[in-house]
């Protein structure tokens, strides 16, 4: 990561970035048509454990710093276990998230695809403004980038298995613990497209933007 001073801007940005990124979630969560891979398997454990979403998401963030600790050992920068702190706040955020959403039941699909498509271009603009904020590295992106580090593999390559490992455990869980699918759906594929597309269209529009505002 890029090494530059942190400044109160830098981090207001990032803080909007982590709860738009969790309100969105929480939005496509509400559409019951399938969430990111990312928190397909804390989702489902949500409904398996006694522990709200934004608690088991914190979970999987903790492994993801263990990881990359575990990988990287003394590369890993001290810097990046400010990831914790990110990890209670986008959990919190999730929790809190869905708590203001607690009353949004889309019952038609097209509603819920509606909601889907809301929900992915938020969480788009929510990652567009922490990615160019650069105050922390994301755990999962962390973990990700630690593992393709240690394996002399390509980022993107790893990407895809890493989310696609997340996915499988949330389809074995719910089918194993719930009997149905919980988390992973068509919408999940959906969101893939429509949040990649959003967010390639936002780093255009606002990236050079927010930049300046930053660095300001």
């Amino acid at each position: 990561m890029e090494k530059h001073k942190i400044t109160a801007k830098r981090i207001t940005i990032y803080i909007l970035g982590l709860f738009l990124y969790s309100f969105g979630i929480a939005i496509t969560a509400k559409a019951a048509l399938g969430i990111s891979p990312i928190s397909t398997f804390p989702y489902a454990l949500s409904f398996i454990l006694p522990f709200s979403f934004g608690i088991c998401t914190f979970f999987l963030t903790v492994t993801y710093i263990v990881i990359q600790i575990v990988l990287l050992k003394k590369e890993f920068e001290k810097r990046q276990y400010l990831q914790i702190v990110v990890g209670i706040l986008f959990s919190s955020f999730v929790d809190f998230s869905m708590f203001l959403l607690i009353y949004l039941n889309p019952i038609s699909y097209v509603s819920k695809l509606v909601f889907l498509f809301l929900g992915s271009i938020i969480v788009a603009l929510g990652i567009t403004l922490s990615v160019i904020s650069n105050v922390v590295i994301p755990p999962a992106e962390g973990a990700i980038k630690a593992i393709a580090t240690r394996l002399n593999k390509k980022f993107g390559n790893v990407k895809i298995l890493f989310d696609s490992t997340i996915v499988l455990l949330a389809i074995v869980v719910s089918l194993i613990f719930l009997g149905r699918l919980e988390g992973f759906k068509e919408g999940t594929i959906i969101s893939i497209f429509v949040t990649g597309f959003a967010t390639k269209g936002f780093m255009k529009l606002l990236g050079g933007k927010i930049k300046k505002i930053c660095e300001r």
